[in-house]
């Protein structure tokens, strides 16, 4: 299949009433992890990287040149549905600058920004974005956030109205819309959100575009679930990726001391592989919940 749309992919996930994953990435080896896990579990595929946990300056320069051309290389060989997404871009300006870069997908991270802001953008960036056939996801309403010590912020978050996301899809012809329904990003912790899945079902009945849901690595298996079944297509997955891969990585350095072997080799005992592994491992997981296992 390899590289597929964002929207055919959400179309086959609303019909079969599962979600596809977006498995955000940070190096070639957690792209590679991911791609390893969608091909074992014969699923279709998000990958990508995103700019809400990266150095702007580095993205702009060259961080969304590279992982785009890595991407899309990777994307190729995939024998299961890809789509490949720039994520949550602080401006217009980042996001547009995933446009020709190997991206079929871009978003925009809008949380704060003033209603005619967010207006006029997104519907810059669906007008850029379209005359080349590439998505654009958008979002409304406002996330909570985890803070470095473990706290929930819940100062930054906003409810989506429904009213509220149906003048934003009819105003701006986003391809799927990000949901704020008391999911939480960043959560390392046991915190457990409570998803509103009425308010899913509201929103679903309201839109004719697919729904997406962020902050997963917080959210429990049971309430992804029901996110799903309310009418969510689409399940982003950031922080609890780089913690798995993180505790997998620690507990092998010192195994081994040639630095050859354990530095970039791809051997078995390179220790980014053996992080690579726990990664997959949890990606896996992580789509046997979503339901898209075997829907490649």
């Amino acid at each position: 299949m390899s590289i597929v749309s964002l929207p055919e992919l959400l179309a086959g996930a609303e019909k079969g009433r599962y979600a596809v994953g977006y498995f955000e990435s940070w190096d070639i080896y957690s792209l590679e992890a991911t791609l390893a896990a969608a091909e074992a579990e014969r699923s279709p595929v998000i990958i990508g990287i995103g700019g809400l946990s990266a150095n702007h300056e580095w993205l702009s320069s060259v961080g969304i040149e590279l992982y785009g051309a890595a991407c899309q290389s990777l994307a190729r060989r995939s024998t299961v549905p890809t789509a490949i997404l720039f994520n949550e871009g602080e401006s217009f300006a980042e996001s547009a600058g995933a446009l020709g870069a190997g991206y079929n997908c871009v978003m925009m991270h809008t949380q704060g920004w003033s209603w005619d802001k967010l207006i006029a953008d997104t519907s810059a960036l669906v007008a850029a974005s379209h005359a080349l056939d590439i998505a654009v996801e958008g979002e409304v309403g406002a996330l909570a956030e985890m803070t470095i010590d473990g706290q929930i912020d819940t100062s930054i978050g906003a409810m989506t109205e429904v009213k509220q996301a149906i003048d934003f899809v009819d105003a701006t012809g986003v391809d799927c819309l990000a949901v704020a329904v008391g999911n939480v990003h960043f959560v390392t912790s046991d915190y457990v959100p409570k998803i509103r899945v009425d308010r899913i079902q509201e929103i679903r009945e309201a839109v004719d575009v697919p729904l997406v849901l962020h902050g997963g690595s917080g959210t429990p298996a049971d309430q992804m679930q029901a996110a799903i079944a309310a009418g969510i297509t689409k399940i982003n997955v950031g922080t609890k990726l780089k913690y798995v891969f993180g505790n997998a990585l620690t507990a092998a350095v010192g195994q081994e001391t040639d630095p050859n072997v354990v530095y970039g080799s791809r051997f078995d005992a390179d220790l980014n592989t053996v992080a690579s592994r726990a990664l997959t491992a949890e990606i896996q997981r992580l789509m046997q919940v979503f339901g898209s296992s075997g829907k490649a």
